[in-house]
């Protein structure tokens, strides 16, 4: 297994395989030159999965990858609360729409790089839930029940369900990716129902 597929399976197997709609992980930009022709391969395999491999951005000499799921991605964007949201902060008018999503993700890149932080409505791009999204907002951070993999706000039983599933995609990934599987071939609608992470 190489060093950049290490890090896609540590910080997307969620994503990878269909228990998230998108993670995003970032490495030193000095590695893209050795890391380009992965992912330019791993663009061109996973893309027949429903996975999509995207730059979203570089910045302070880290180049940030977003690993989704786009018919996941849309879905979730069609909330009706989520997608007045993003209107509001101007995102396209038919957000949650094919049409709209290259222009969505040109509009997530502007508010990342326009702040010093992450522009908060990324938990929506994440597939965070809904409620937890906004209570962050509301409460700038601060009064949730527990932290895992966002801060939560609103079911943190499921929440801690979620976290241990992400934990469980992410063991069962790397175990079968080190023994010699080939990560597409574990992605496959066969095999990714073997790899259990609910």
């Amino acid at each position: 297994m190489s060093d950049f597929e290490e890090k896609m399976l540590y910080y997307a197997s969620p994503a990878l395989l269909g228990r998230k709609q998108a993670n995003l992980f970032s490495f030193p930009i000095s590695c893209l030159t050795d890391y380009r022709k992965e992912i330019e391969t791993y663009r061109k395999e996973l893309a027949p999965l429903g996975i999509s491999v995207e730059y979203l951005y570089s910045r302070h000499q880290r180049v940030y990858l977003l690993i989704y799921r786009k018919d996941m991605l849309l879905q979730y964007l069609r909330q009706p609360a989520v997608k007045t949201f993003l209107i509001q902060e101007g995102y396209p008018a038919n957000v949650g729409e094919e049409a709209s999503f290259d222009a969505c993700l040109c509009t997530l890149r502007q508010h990342i790089l326009q702040g010093n932080d992450f522009p908060h409505e990324i938990g929506f791009f994440f597939g965070y839930p809904a409620e937890d999204v906004f209570a962050f907002i509301r409460e700038k951070g601060r009064n949730y029940k527990l932290v895992g993999d966002w801060k939560v706000y609103g079911d943190g039983k499921a929440a801690l369900h979620t976290f241990r599933s992400y934990a469980r995609c992410r063991k069962r990934l790397m175990e079968q990716a080190a023994a010699g599987a080939s990560i597409v071939s574990l992605l496959t609608p066969v095999c990714a129902h073997t790899t259990v992470c609910i």
